[in-house]
């Protein structure tokens, strides 16, 4: 089955939202008692964005074949830089290169995928448990009901309160590693460019990233726990291997992880992927033009999102960017 190193690979190059695990969420409140305050802007609503690619292509194009930081040109204007992270707390991950630090610390402004703060959390709060009197053991059932709890206490997370939390909310928290700092990568920029007063972005709102998920039937949430628990026994292994690809800048290696997993004939998984990927692509690549007409930005957004024929770098490319990868 796909479901369980996909899910791995896409909360931790794809979607932030994977942020507000536990551990994580609480790292990002308290981040907020930071004293510079930078103007955080949520993303305007997208115009006129053209329909996704409907294939990844199994290959990756040599120049983006290897490379996290990529500068980005366009005449008359100051260059940006383009920077696929991970969503971990690892202090491998944590310390910036200094190739990174440098332009990262250069940078005007600074941009993300999703802006960690109090009123996103609420937002994710209000979205993660049932109203309508549904609970979470009356829609696993008894036995995975039990399975469950005993994935989340073998992982040292709370079971308190998840009766009435959505399959989906488990099935995130028990994807990711555990949480040390708290402090991911994302988060760990964020905080910087508080500190520097930089002007701060989101290209998706915590709404728009809660859709993925809350959009799902509930028989799709619950295959997808259930695919989760099945393995979980090997998530570390899996999610170390993950960071030894990121920390070698392998994007064809992400990808190949993607394609290794990739089922021949799967529904779920097609739909999962245009909605998670190639859509969000371009709606990413829209809202960030205005950073790039101004100049001089720097954006972060997962791993992922970099390569491939309907990735963030050929996209760029196809709207007459000049890319060059930097580190």
């Amino acid at each position: 089955m796909w479901t369980k190193p996909l899910l791995k690979l896409f909360f931790a190059l794809a979607l932030p939202l994977a942020l507000l695990h536990p551990g994580y969420a609480q790292s990002a409140l308290e981040g907020q008692a930071a004293p510079a305050k930078p103007s955080y802007r949520q993303p305007a609503p997208s115009q006129a964005i053209p329909p996704a690619p409907q294939n990844r292509s199994k290959k990756l194009e040599a120049p983006q074949a290897r490379g996290l930081l990529w500068k980005i040109e366009s005449p008359g204007v100051r260059a940006s830089y383009l920077f696929g992270t991970i969503h971990s707390d690892d202090a491998r991950i944590t310390q910036l290169p200094p190739a990174v630090k440098q332009r990262f610390d250069h940078a005007t402004s600074f941009t993300m995928e999703l802006i960690a703060n109090g009123a996103g959390i609420v937002d994710m709060a209000e979205a993660m448990f049932f109203n309508d009197g549904q609970t979470l053991e009356k829609v696993l059932g008894k036995d995975l009901y039990a399975q469950t709890l005993q994935a989340l206490t073998s992982r040292g997370l709370p079971t308190q309160g998840i009766e009435k939390q959505k399959p989906w909310v488990i099935m995130m928290s028990l994807s990711m590693p555990k949480p040390k700092s708290g402090l991911v990568l994302d988060l760990v920029l964020q905080l910087e460019a508080t500190k520097q007063e930089k002007p701060t972005y989101g290209l998706e709102t915590m709404q728009e990233q809660i859709e993925l998920f809350n959009s799902m039937s509930m028989g799709d949430q619950v295959h997808l726990l259930a695919e989760t628990l099945h393995t979980a026994a090997q998530m570390d292994a899996q999610f170390e291997e993950l960071l030894q690809t990121y920390l070698n800048r392998d994007l064809a290696g992400l990808m190949a992880t993607n394609d290794k997993y990739q089922p021949d004939n799967d529904a779920v998984y097609r739909s999962f992927m245009d909605r998670l990927l190639n859509k969000r692509n371009i709606k990413m690549l829209q809202r960030m033009l205005p950073r790039l007409k101004e100049g001089n930005a720097f954006i972060a957004v997962g791993a992922l999102h970099l390569p491939g024929p309907e990735g963030l770098l050929s996209l760029l490319e196809k709207t007459g960017y000049r890319i060059t990868p930097i580190y």
